[in-house]
């Protein structure tokens, strides 16, 4: 049994803040109407944050693929979706913790509720799991203080797929990775699943010049100059990754980089380029399978240790920070509070204590709900990278 599988992968930019995202509902009814001509078998879309937004695709794509799904999560959901020509057997999903920090409004990632999304697909007799996910962005490259956040996503991510692609003849893991090639998270992943990245693996392409890379590439329209001048060629952080199961042999035919500049419009369909792949799946009863290499996967798992006992010792200075700023908001409120204030400034007064009252409530929400979960994340991905290093290590 042989059969082609076309798959496509997109972070849409769908954030829900008009000034923080140009052309919105237009690029994404060009996205649905792009796709709805398509000749896709399963698409993959993040940052579609908006519910009318994933009704605007499933309106338009929906008379083509049929069968999708979105991931339901955090205050403003996952942004994550599928949408499928082949039925859509079973879904389930993994929300990331830790996640970024609530405080950090200007980032976000926080209320998206981040996390690894798995559809199982049925495809001409083949099993298909599809994961999908969006790791924490990487903000500042040469001060990650989402370091430990974005490891322990990668490591979870690795954990889930290998642990639950077992009946599969083919996983594939799509999305916005916020991983770079040489990022110890890319490898973990690569290496811990045993996936293969499909822009490595092709037999052809007719996008060899672009490098796979669908970031801050300097054709996109919404790339500043900043990032033009820092990342010259752009930077490729969008997979399609995958693995071959036990009785199926899976061959990148083609792999390219795509959805670049909407017809007719001065803009891209997003600030990402797309990545496609055409996969050939054919039955085997002995087909390849990738297993993970011991001694660089227990290198890689040392250095993951690192990173999180690091994570957690910026966890107990953000709690003494926290601790003392409430502290220091109610030394201020009792001050104000027995100074004699004249009228009318006292109506001042009575708003300042105001605001103090809250900022102190927020400190000690933020040092011991917030932080204490931070805590509890990052110890649950260290005992479980403990876990496997032990195991290989035996």
């Amino acid at each position: 049994m042989k059969t082609n599988l076309k798959v496509l992968t997109l972070n849409c930019w769908g954030v829900p803040v008009p000034v923080a995202c140009k052309d919105h509902h237009e690029r994404m009814v060009a996205i649905g109407e792009k796709i709805s001509k398509s000749s896709y078998d399963i698409v993959f879309f993040q940052e579609v944050w908006k519910k009318g937004d994933y009704e605007i695709l499933k309106k338009q794509i929906g008379s083509t693929m049929p069968n999708s799904h979105y991931f339901y999560s955090g205050s403003i959901g996952s942004g994550l979706c599928l949408f499928s020509k082949y039925p859509i057997l079973e879904t389930i999903y993994h929300r990331f913790d830790p996640n970024g920090y609530v405080h950090k409004i200007q980032h976000g990632d926080w209320f998206g509720g981040k996390g690894l999304g798995l559809a199982k697909i049925s495809v001409d007799g083949f099993t298909v799991n599809s994961y999908i996910t969006h790791i924490h962005a990487e903000y500042n490259r040469d001060n990650d203080e989402y370091r430990a956040h974005r490891i322990a996503q990668s490591f979870t991510t690795s954990q889930f797929i290998k642990l639950t692609n077992g009946s599969a003849d083919l996983s594939l893991l799509c999305g916005d990775l916020n991983l770079e090639p040489v990022d110890l998270g890319y490898k973990m992943i690569c290496n811990n699943a045993g996936m293969k990245d499909s822009w490595l693996e092709k037999k052809s392409s007719i996008t060899e010049d672009k490098g796979g890379n669908t970031c801050d590439c300097p054709s996109n329209s919404y790339v500043d100059d900043k990032h033009k001048d820092r990342y010259p060629d752009g930077k490729r952080i969008d997979y399609i990754l995958y693995k071959s199961g036990n009785n199926c042999d899976a061959v990148i035919e083609e792999c390219n980089v795509t959805l670049g500049r909407i017809p007719g419009k001065l803009f891209n369909y997003s600030d990402h380029e797309a990545v496609e792949a055409t996969i050939s799946l054919e039955s085997t009863k002995t087909g390849p399978t990738t297993t993970p290499q011991n001694d660089s996967l227990v290198a890689m798992l040392q250095e993951c240790l690192t990173i999180l006992d690091d994570g957690l010792q910026m966890t107990i200075r953000n709690r003494r920070f926290f601790i003392l700023f409430s502290i220091i908001c109610l030394i201020l409120a009792y001050f104000i509070a027995i100074i004699h204030i004249p009228f009318p400034l006292d109506y001042f007064v009575t708003f300042i204590r105001l605001v103090l009252g809250l900022m102190m409530g927020f400190g000690i929400v933020q040092s011991t709900i917030m932080i204490t979960s931070e805590v509890h994340g990052l110890k649950a991905s260290r005992d479980d990278v403990k876990n496997l290093l032990r195991s290989l290590q035996k």
